[in-house]
């Protein structure tokens, strides 16, 4: 409750300190995304494929742009909601604060081969080399785009871009001058509203701030519907960003990020000396940012960068607490080394200490962990043929406390027919470096009585090396014809030294007592994979006011244990991934101010856990005033089933329901 007067104080406060700025200007009114055609987006600039400006055309690589037209008139309330358009991502709702998202397979509720940034930010988790997506969030309006590259990304970004990298991007503090207040409600969302209000506070400076809430309803429990889930919960954030000019050649931003909530949770206690109990608890959350980056321009054909940031996080659930702190200072350099070669180059350091409280069940050993990561990259991009054929070739280099120098080198092929075309190949190296789970870790799963009674324990130790992949990939990007748009990416990836779960020999302990059996099982690395996949994204515009997409995945897997190992989860996770998927949508500008969006998806079933095939759909309809400042909209989710689940999170069978809910925005 102090969290929240907090972000409320501090909205009040900063609108008060803006409105007194007599240089403010109001907000401009949102582009609709009907407004846009298929040549501007196209043109879509992006910055996360080559760390540098680029028309979305140009980019040799599987990349799609999730644009902030697009989230908002599909009405999704969260950032992975808004991922189910990409192509080559599975994401999946677990429960109602928890997804898992992946690309190219893998996903899981741990899944851990997809690099996840904020403005540039790594969230990525050192404890299970993934992210926790309950807590990624923003003031919507605020995002400008998600940009989302499918393969890997490591030659720039490192370890643990290993199947892709999903970057959001926030609006320029200028972008975002005057007000923007929404408020909302309904079924399952049950509560929520936000503000956010942008100023100039000096010659070419900026800044903004914004404060939001929400409360989730539990979804259904999917073993007795006669109850719900016991997973809703709530949050609090509020954060500012600033931008501002030092002189025509020098670019500064410093923003921050603050939040706090609780996630209602179900745990399942054990012990040697008393049966299974189950707790009804809840998931404290909290945590904060602080981002600085300085862009210079030396000369037209030369600039750098330098990025710092701090990042903490604290997670305190029933069988564990996490305290993660984070800092990490990143430079690149970007020139000319002649007319038709540019080289890009740069040096980071990070470095994590995690503090973890444990349980009889959930075990850290040693219980702190100071960890840091050493870097550099390079890329050169060279121009073949002026306009038409480049060659890129990079590579990274890393130094980490787990398995020590990894090299993660590219090489990537663009040629461009003509203007209306792009064709592209890659071959890449990238690897998942170990995490605290992976090297540090027992899990106490079950215990079964008896004299003496046996424990069912997952144990870890040093050995586990890194995971490695070797990913083979090709693009056609193309506008066929004046109002169609397509863009299709093919790949072959080849993993090695994947986690196994290997059965180790039954042996005796008398600690903690009374003295027990242990039946163990450990993460090794005797796991081999080939996955290959189509997919394929379009656009159409049949008349203006009026826009439609199609987009198809296809991913096929296949697991191989090395000769000597016992794992038996091959086969399940080959089929905890959906072989097809299908998201369409409608945008379409009504009479009298009225817009209606369309979203439908289909998802193939996922026989690991006995889920079926399912479809589902999503309704927004709105309206606005003809100045465009104030806007209603009601939303339908989910709309096909009353309920069903989409993922089995750790046994759970928790399902989505379908929910309406209504919102106002108003902009001055």
């Amino acid at each position: 409750m102090p969290y929240r007067i907090l972000c409320a104080a501090m909205a009040i406060a900063s609108a008060s300190a803006l409105a007194a700025q007599d240089e403010r200007r109001p907000q401009d009114p949102p582009q609709d995304v009907t407004d846009i055609d298929l040549d501007d987006l196209m043109k879509v600039h992006v910055t996360t494929a080559g760390r540098k400006a680029q028309a979305l055309s140009d980019v040799p690589s599987a990349i799609y742009v999730v644009r902030d037209e697009e989230i908002k008139r599909t009405g999704v309330t969260s950032i992975p909601e808004a991922l189910r358009s990409v192509p080559g991502l599975q994401v999946a709702r677990l429960q109602a604060n928890s997804w898992a998202v992946s690309s190219r397979g893998f996903n899981g509720t741990a899944a851990n081969k997809l690099l996840v940034m904020i403005d540039g930010r790594s969230v990525y988790s050192p404890l299970h080399s993934g992210v926790f997506w309950e807590v990624q969030d923003t003031f919507l309006e605020d995002i400008d785009r998600i940009e989302v590259i499918r393969g890997p990304g490591a030659s720039l970004y490192g370890a643990n871009a290993i199947n892709g990298i999903i970057n959001i991007v926030t609006k320029k503090a200028e972008d975002t001058q005057g007000a923007v207040l929404t408020a909302g409600g309904g079924t399952e969302e049950r509560v929520f509203g936000g503000g956010r209000v942008g100023g100039k506070i000096g010659e070419d400076a900026y800044i903004r701030a914004y404060a939001k809430y929400y409360e989730r309803d539990d979804a259904l429990n999917g073993a007795d519907r006669d109850n719900e889930a016991f997973d809703g919960g709530w949050m609090g954030r509020a954060g500012f960003r600033s931008d501002w000019k030092g002189g025509d050649k020098n670019r500064f931003t410093l923003q921050g990020d603050f939040y706090d909530g609780q996630v209602k949770a179900v745990a399942t206690q054990i012990s040697l000396t008393a049966p299974p109990s189950t707790s009804f608890d809840r998931t404290t959350l909290r945590g904060g940012n602080m981002v600085f980056r300085w862009d210079r321009e030396i000369d037209p054909t030369s600039t750098f960068s330098v990025q710092a940031y701090y990042d903490f996080t604290y997670r305190k659930t029933t069988l564990f607490t996490d305290t993660l702190h984070t800092a990490d200072l990143d430079f690149q350099h970007r020139f000319r080394l002649m007319d038709d070669q540019e080289i890009l180059w740069g040096l980071g350091y990070r470095i994590y200490r995690s503090d973890i409280e444990d349980s009889f069940v959930i075990q850290i050993d040693p219980s702190r962990h100071v960890d840091d990561i050493l870097s550099a990259f390079v890329q050169d991009e060279i121009t073949l043929v002026k306009d038409r054929l480049r060659l890129t070739v990079g590579s990274k280099f890393e130094i980490n406390d787990y398995s020590g120098f990894e090299v993660e080198p590219s090489l990537r092929m663009a040629w461009n027919p003509d203007n209306e075309q792009l064709l592209w190949l890659s071959a890449a190296r990238a690897v998942r470096t170990p995490s605290i789970i992976d090297v540090d870790f027992r899990l106490n799963a079950a215990v079964f009585p008896g004299a003496p009674p046996t424990i069912l324990a997952l144990l870890t130790d040093n050995n586990f090396k890194s995971e490695d992949v070797w990913a083979f990939e090709a693009g056609y990007r193309v506008r066929p014809a004046e109002p169609l748009w397509l863009d299709l990416a093919l790949f072959y990836n080849r993993y090695d030294h994947l986690r196994s779960l290997e059965t180790g020999p039954i042996f005796s302990e008398n600690n903690p007592p009374p003295t027990h059996n242990v039946q163990p099982f450990f993460f090794g690395n005797e796991m081999r994979a080939e996955t290959s996949g189509v997919e394929l994204a379009s656009s159409f515009q049949p008349m203006a006011g009026w826009l439609l997409q199609a987009n198809y995945t296809y991913l096929r897997m296949h697991l191989n244990p090395r000769a000597g190992s016992n794992d038996t989860t091959t086969e399940a996770t080959e089929r905890q991934n959906p072989r097809h998927q299908v998201w369409v949508r409608s945008a379409l500008d009504l009479p009298w101010n009225f817009t209606l969006d369309v979203t439908g998806r289909f998802v193939s079933g996922l026989s690991a856990y006995d889920l079926n095939k399912y479809v589902e759909a999503d309704v927004r309809l709105a309206w606005r005033d003809p100045s465009r400042r104030w806007e209603a909209a009601v939303v339908g989710q989910n709309l096909v089933h009353k309920s069903h689940p989409e993922f089995n999170a750790a046994g759970s069978r928790s399902e989505i329901q379908r929910g309406v809910y209504g919102s106002l925005t108003c902009r001055f």
